[in-house]
């Protein structure tokens, strides 16, 4: 049984080596091939999930505890609410959450996926239209919401499975469930896979070939929209619209790809992607945004999108300055507000001059109409012509503070002071510093 091995160094990376056991004929195999291949039982744990749904759900649960008992090993369950909506993908993030509860980036969970899982697996994402990625299929070693999963039976068909099992004398469970046609993915296994398998029985040789090329090509079109995203000098924040748009459609939706769901880890379906990417092409009036969550960090992120630039926020920072806000400032000490901090730093010829410091200010939101005339300008401007003037994104515009003295703005945030609170180019003024909170 050759095909049956375990990357003894590479498990000797991680300190806790967690089992993920249904009781089912894969996990079984597993179980029985990591007891009998690792050297210290301590380091196990056998990990099994009642998904609460199937009558038989709670003595499923004993049966793998006992399986666990029997060979001297620590068992962690955790029975799931029962629920009526229920898919696929629902049951497998269930199943992440309750392993995060366990696992740490420091631990391994090991998993009794096979080659005809892999088959299923690509065949049914071909079905819902996946891109290269998703042809590659699931991999042996993959990071999932900072969970590490290790899955040593994937080059083995469930036809070896079955003859180890034998071998070994195994008993496993047969859930009944898995014949009928409730879900997408048992449509495949028990009525196309066996037509398939008749017809085509090298099938696997064949997703393994579309799978291999599927990843070469995926990594080339990797390390193309690196060097472009290098090439417009992007950040994790932001995107330069014009100069993204000096690249090809396909470039474009290459570097978006690759900078949301490899720099950003975010959570992208392919029909987001498109609807961003139409966005930036033909971009509307006002700035537009998309939500998405982080599959490395619990938070809620906004993708806005305006005429300048892509960005990503946190949500939790997007406090605009509420319309009635009066906020008293000695100009001396930092200050907080709902969009950031405020404060003021020594600068020769710039900034407020030193002579209001004792006046003390006031912190309030635009409304509209407010004008300035800023330091070194021939007239008198309203604030809403400055920032289309300086490419201020609309979105960030409600963010700014103004800064009155008595019933004058003598500054608008961080960008410009009003010239008759300026100070002179030969004496020292007081710059303001605005610390925004999405930064």
């Amino acid at each position: 049984m050759s095909k049956f091995f375990l990357d003894q160094k590479f498990l000797k990376n991680f300190k806790k080596l967690g089992i993920a056991f249904s009781g089912g004929l894969d996990s079984s195999v597993l179980l029985k091939l990591i007891t009998e291949n690792n050297e210290s039982i301590d380091q196990l744990t056998v990990l099994h999930i009642n998904h609460n749904i199937n009558k038989q759900s709670d003595s499923w649960e004993l049966f793998c505890k006992e399986r666990a008992s029997e060979l001297g090993i620590d068992f962690i369950s955790w029975k799931l609410e029962s629920s009526d909506k229920i898919s696929e993908e629902l049951l497998r993030d269930k199943r992440h959450e309750a392993f995060k509860e366990w696992a740490d980036e420091k631990d391994l969970i090991l998993t009794g996926h096979h080659l005809d899982d892999q088959i299923e697996t690509v065949i049914f994402r071909i079905f819902r239209g996946t891109g290269l990625r998703g042809l590659e299929g699931i991999k042996e070693v993959s990071k999932i919401n900072d969970l590490n999963f290790y899955r040593p039976l994937l080059n083995c068909r469930k036809e070896d499975l079955l003859q180890y099992a034998h071998d070994k004398g195994l008993s496993w469970i047969e859930d009944d469930s898995n014949k009928e046609s409730y879900f997408s993915r048992n449509i495949i296994r028990n009525e196309l896979m066996p037509k398939i398998t008749e017809r085509w029985p090298s099938i696997d040789k064949a997703i393994g070939h579309l799978s291999s090329r599927a990843s070469k090509a995926d990594k080339i079109l990797s390390e193309v929209a690196q060097e472009d995203f290098m090439n417009i000098d992007g950040s994790t924040e932001a995107l330069d619209i014009v100069k993204l748009q000096s690249f090809s459609y396909e470039r474009q939706e290459n570097l978006i790809f690759h900078w949301l769901t490899h720099i950003n880890n975010l959570n992208i379906s392919s029909g987001q992607r498109m609807q961003i990417l139409s966005s930036i092409i033909n971009p509307s009036e006002g700035s537009i945004s998309f939500s998405a969550n982080s599959r490395s960090r619990d938070l809620n992120i906004k993708i806005l999108i305006s005429h300048e630039e892509v960005r990503i926020l946190d949500d939790t920072a997007l406090i605009p300055l509420p319309n009635d806000t009066s906020l008293e400032w000695n100009l001396r000490d930092t200050i907080s507000i709902p969009s950031g901090k405020l404060s003021l730093v020594e600068s020769p010829g710039k900034g407020l001059d030193k002579k209001f410091l004792e006046q003390g200010a006031t912190i309030k939101a635009r409304v509209g109409g407010e004008r300035c005339k800023p330091f070194g300008r021939h007239k008198s401007q309203k604030i809403k012509n400055l920032f289309q003037e300086f490419k201020i994104p609309d979105w960030k515009r409600d963010f700014i503070p103004l800064i009155y003295i008595g019933d004058r703005i003598a500054a608008v945030g961080d960008l410009w002071v009003c010239e008759e609170f300026h100070t002179s180019i030969e004496e020292k003024g007081m710059s303001i510093i605005w610390n925004q909170n999405q930064n």
